[in-house]
């Protein structure tokens, strides 16, 4: 029993420290990338000042993309620091088996083992091709012939 107790106490320290370090390295791309954001954002005005463009910049629609996605990414990674503080993370939500430590060092803030979550995304497939069909004006009817 206490070997037990000692392997998951080694398991939650281990993902502790994967996790936590995942969220240093994202915290600081996403400081980095706002830092930049700013800095672009500063010598873009002054030009635009100059030249009075009212063009969009791509760029900056991709950067503000990435730091919506890392912010996204730093909210999981303290959703699964909470679950970690609760003894409830690295277990699958669905069946409730722990999830692979190959899977959660992948996907740190993973809810689902594979199995659950290739399950879960079939399931939404199936759904989504109906309402797909239905948007093209395709009806069962149309398929049947």
């Amino acid at each position: 029993m206490a070997t037990r107790r000692t392997r998951a106490t080694s398991r939650d320290s281990e993902l502790k420290a994967m996790l936590e370090s995942r969220r240093r390295e994202i915290a600081s791309e996403l400081s980095s990338r706002i830092r930049d954001a700013r800095a672009r954002s500063a010598s873009e005005r002054d030009w635009s000042d100059e030249h009075d463009s009212a063009e969009s910049d791509p760029q900056a629609d991709i950067d503000l993309a990435l730091m919506q996605m890392k912010s996204e990414i730093l909210t999981r990674i303290d959703a699964a620091l909470r679950r970690l503080a609760e003894k409830t993370y690295g277990n699958c939500l669905e069946c409730a088996a722990p999830i692979s430590k190959e899977r959660l060092h992948a996907l740190p803030f993973a809810v689902r083992c594979t199995a659950c979550e290739k399950a879960r995304e079939a399931t939404a497939e199936r759904r989504q091709l109906p309402d797909q069909r239905r948007a093209f004006g395709v009806h069962d009817a149309d398929t049947r012939a």
